[in-house]
């Protein structure tokens, strides 16, 4: 049976929304930001009162403006802290989705994980189509967390809980992937990484369609960046290679002492900022922005900046990675996880081997000696992202593979007739 236009309905699984602190969240609200008119979203998330230790909740928001009239925000749960609340926000989609669905006539739950909002839903008898995007593994989460050079002490909180409650985390995601849903995943490189995590995974199950940017938003600036200024975007979390990222600032500001490294992200950065002026760095070279919530001076960030760094260690495919290289920015980023779906070294931007000062210090110091090719990687940027990794092209896929599942799940309940 064909869906009718304007029919769709659909229960979006949030657990993370306003504050964005996460490519998930990115994730999350720029796909809702995207779908047509035509799908009606009920949002399922919790109420963050507040992000971790930072003074930035879900009041400071204002989602009327942020989504259209087709999407509707339903808050069950609260959140002040970047781990343990998920599993208050599990309990209550138990208890609330079902009646969710039951009163707005939900067509197809789509979920996220590492997080698992719909761990515990996969005990209740749903009639309707579950899909997930996978964002990471907990597996994954686990190895990058394991420090790479800095006391555990100083490593997040979310990473703190990751390494200690890893056995129960993994038995738990083990569950959770023997469930009866279908996947989206953002790269190629998930969609391997399933397949080694969970062998016995039906790979008939899993739909690759890439993570994407909003190319109308992120846009070059008409004017050069700031002289020399080097920007990280990103939670500020061991995962992301922040400390081999401290240890190249050295050599690169000794060779060009009026560069500027610009920090901005949610979390404590304060381990990795004494790292670097132990190595007496001046502060006047580092700039330290914090968690930024309004979208477009995120964009001005990007537009005032020369080079976008990406020292991670592990991840998908990442937001910031596409919101840079949609601004025209060269990009040097580490050879890892799915970064080399997008980023052609010498052509886009530099890839360098992760956990090495030295490869991101010499990358950054041949751009900045020679801003032909940096300008040149920046064009190059642009174009790399338009199409293939564009919310325009992308999101028309993820209402596809809605519209497939459904027609599945209603073929597979309509009664056949008995022949006479």
């Amino acid at each position: 049976m064909e869906l009718e236009i304007g029919t769709l309905k659909i229960c979006m699984l949030a657990p993370e929304l306003f504050p964005i602190w996460g490519g998930v969240g990115s994730y999350i609200v720029e796909l809702i930001r995207h779908l047509p008119k035509t799908v009606e979203v009920e949002v399922v998330a919790p109420y963050r009162t507040r992000l971790g230790d930072i003074a930035a909740a879900t009041s400071d928001y204002d989602l009327k403006e942020i989504f259209p009239d087709n999407v509707h925000v339903n808050f069950i749960s609260t959140a002040a802290d970047t781990f343990y609340y998920n599993a208050a926000f599990q309990s209550a989609c138990f208890r609330y989705v079902p009646r969710l669905i039951k009163r707005e006539k939900i067509e197809l739950i789509h979920s996220h994980t590492a997080h698992m909002p719909d761990l515990l839903l996969q005990l209740r008898p749903l009639k309707v189509p579950k899909v997930a995007t996978v964002h990471t593994t907990i597996a994954g989460q686990r190895w990058a967390a394991q420090g790479f050079g800095i006391k555990f002490g100083n490593l997040d909180f979310s990473e703190k809980a990751t390494l200690l409650g890893y056995p129960f985390l993994r038995m738990a995601e083990r569950f959770y992937f023997s469930g009866d849903r279908q996947y989206i995943t953002i790269s190629n490189w998930m969609r391997e990484r399933m397949w080694w995590y969970f062998p016995r995974l039906d790979q008939t199950r899993v739909r690759v369609i890439p993570n994407s940017v909003d190319t109308k938003f992120f846009t070059p600036s008409r004017k050069d960046g700031e002289p020399e200024n080097i920007l990280f975007t990103g939670r500020f979390i061991s995962a992301k290679g922040l400390t081999y990222l401290a240890d190249a600032i050295p050599e690169v500001i000794s060779r060009h002492p009026n560069a500027t490294f610009t920090f901005v992200g949610p979390g404590n950065f304060h381990p990795y900022l004494n790292r670097i002026l132990a190595c007496n760095v001046p502060s006047r070279n580092i700039r330290v922005v914090g968690y930024v919530k309004d979208r477009d001076a995120i964009l001005e960030y990007y537009r005032r900046c020369d080079i976008f760094v990406v020292p991670t260690l592990y991840e998908g495919l990442p937001t910031r990675v596409l919101e840079a290289l949609a601004c025209g920015k060269a990009v040097v980023a580490t050879n890892v996880s799915a970064i080399p779906e997008v980023i052609i070294s010498g052509d886009n931007g530099i890839l360098v081997q992760p956990r090495s000062e030295v490869a991101l210090a010499n990358a950054i110091n041949r751009l900045l000696e020679n801003r032909r090719l940096m300008k040149r990687m920046g064009t190059r940027a642009r174009e790399s992202v338009e199409g293939k990794f564009d919310w325009d092209v992308n999101v028309k896929k993820v209402v596809d593979f809605y519209k497939e599942l459904i027609q599945n799940s209603q073929s597979l309940r309509t009664p056949k007739r008995s022949r006479t």
